[in-house]
């Protein structure tokens, strides 16, 4: 190899080095900015509001004509009392948010329901555990 190749060779490879490194380091830049941050489930703490605006969500958008809270309501989907003890807050949040790809094939519909009103229905369904009225 002659010395010009070689300066030549060394040049590209440091290079090479270097944009590889600012790959990296930028990469793992991103990965703390988005993968830093905790799950929405685990940062709310519903206030009396949010569990009262959480059964609204669910009225508005017929969930009672599938589930039975409290006793009341339908027969198609499960029971929701108690569904906070059976099921974790992330298994909840993942099953309102979008049923089709925990369940392919699920009855349940999609409601496209923004993150905080899925939180504020999870905070109602956790009251649901701790106070159960018969019919």
């Amino acid at each position: 190899m002659s010395r010009e190749s070689l300066l030549v060779f060394v040049k590209f490879g440091s290079v090479f080095v270097a944009v590889l490194l600012v790959m990296i380091v930028a990469n793992s830049l991103v990965g703390r900015a988005h993968g830093g941050a905790e799950p929405p489930w685990e940062t709310f703490n519903p206030t009396a509001a949010d569990v009262h605006e959480g059964r609204q969500i669910m009225e508005r958008n017929g969930c009672l004509s599938c589930h039975t809270v409290d006793g009341f309501g339908g027969q198609i989907g499960p029971r929701l009392n108690g569904s906070a003890q059976r099921k974790t807050k992330e298994d909840l949040f993942l099953w309102i948010k979008s049923p089709i790809d925990v369940k392919p094939g699920t009855r349940m519909p999609q409601y496209n329901l923004p993150d905080e009103s899925i939180l504020k229905i999870i905070g109602y369904l956790e009251t649901k555990d701790t106070l159960q009225v018969q019919p």
